[in-house]
């Protein structure tokens, strides 16, 4: 039984969680545009900034494996609420920070809150939508963090060149208020698990005896966070690919988030046609795709091109990816939820250090075959998981 009425996942409250994730996606790009800004007002090299998301990032992989047990244990309301409003009055004071150091404190206690935010919100989408729904569902709620990367970085420097980049974090500090008052509006008090009082130990325990669980998770981190990781450095990957300026990669860039976000809202599509082959299918294409960046190209419709094919995989496969281990329990739904979080944050770290470690050491190829070849090995344990599901489901039909 959902904790909340299956059918209650209306329009509205699709629209919070969709804000919810935009917040976290927003917190993560805000400061890319307004480095140089941020660098003078703190007397720091433009470079240094880059610390803030790093620590965002870092903090929000280590933390959101805590997050979910509480809100499996105690609800989801409550801890969703509580983050948000400490989000928002966090970046409410991010930019009256005394130094860089201050300032990177803050960012990673916004990772500590976004490691909530994330989780908990999927959960709650899981909790009021019938399974069958679910994918669709989780593809909706996902596309708040794409149009966060997308729009955020835009409206930040548009914003911190009229008004200073101060105001860019007092915008997002608005937004989270709002999203911790719908979710305070618009969604009923959820109930604690009706088992008996178990320890946050036992919680963890149970998470990682579930079935498919270790592959799929493995997967989080192997296919997922790499697959994302791309993302992360799209731009900058087309900028040298292309040796053009920041506009030309921005606009190759955002031609692929596009196509991640028409991939969320396809995902579920696909897997009506092809059932649990989806998943892998899907995820194979985005790691055969990353492999198509390394195609000598000098033109940006042609990079764009091979680019769409890693875009619109990882974009259909993500949510079909969410919904799998959305589905796999409702007691722990939260904890599983917060690991996933947590590897694929994870992975993205990875992939952005690994960059940074290996720029001027590695051609930028032979970086794109290793994001590949770990998106491979992911997209692999998918279609070992799907097979484990295709024999659960037969041994079920046949007893």
């Amino acid at each position: 039984m959902s904790r909340i009425d299956v059918a209650s996942m209306t329009g509205h409250r699709l629209a919070a969680l969709w804000l919810c994730l935009f917040v976290i996606g927003s917190a993560e790009v805000v400061a890319g545009p307004i480095m140089q800004v941020m660098g003078d007002a703190f007397g720091v090299p433009a470079s240094a900034v880059a610390y803030l998301p790093a620590a965002y990032g870092l903090a929000y992989a280590v933390i959101a494996s805590i997050a979910g047990p509480i809100s499996d244990r105690w609800g989801r309301k409550w801890p969703l609420m509580t983050s948000l409003s400490a989000f928002s009055l966090l970046c409410g004071v991010l930019p009256s920070s005394g130094s860089l150091a201050t300032a990177i404190a803050l960012s990673a206690a916004l990772g500590m809150m976004a490691a909530i935010i994330q989780p908990v919100s999927l959960s709650l989408v899981s909790d009021v939508t019938a399974p069958a729904d679910m994918a669709r569902r989780i593809g909706q709620v996902f596309i708040g963090l794409m149009t966060a990367f997308i729009v955020t970085p835009v409206v930040s420097g548009l914003v911190a060149a009229r008004f200073g980049w101060q105001t860019s974090y007092h915008i997002l500090a608005l937004l989270a208020a709002i999203a911790a008052v719908l979710v305070a509006r618009l969604f009923p008090a959820d109930r604690a698990m009706s088992r008996a009082p178990v320890t946050l130990l036992a919680m963890h325990r149970g998470a990682l005896g579930l079935d498919e669980i270790k592959v799929r998770l493995a997967a989080s981190f192997l296919w997922l966070g790499w697959m994302a990781g791309i993302g992360a450095v799209a731009a900058e990957i087309a900028r040298r690919k292309l040796q053009t300026g920041p506009a030309e990669a921005g606009a190759v860039a955002a031609f692929w988030g596009a196509l991640i976000m028409a991939g969320n809202l396809s995902g579920h599509r696909i897997e009506k046609r092809l059932a649990i082959g989806a998943l892998p299918i899907m995820a194979g294409m985005a790691a055969i795709g990353v492999l198509a960046l390394m195609l000598p190209v000098t033109s940006a419709v042609v990079l764009a091109g091979a680019g769409a094919i890693w875009a619109f995989g990882y974009g259909c496969a993500g949510p079909l990816h969410h919904a799998r281990l959305s589905n796999l329990s409702e007691d722990y739904r939260g904890t599983v939820n917060s690991y996933h979080a947590s590897l694929l944050n994870l992975g993205i770290f990875s992939v952005s250090s690994l960059y940074a470690l290996t720029l001027g050491v590695l051609s930028l190829n032979m970086f794109i075959a290793a994001v590949a070849t770990m998106g491979l090995a992911g997209a692999f344990l998918l279609i070992m998981a799907a097979r484990l599901l295709g024999l659960g489901k037969a041994r079920s039909a046949r007893s």
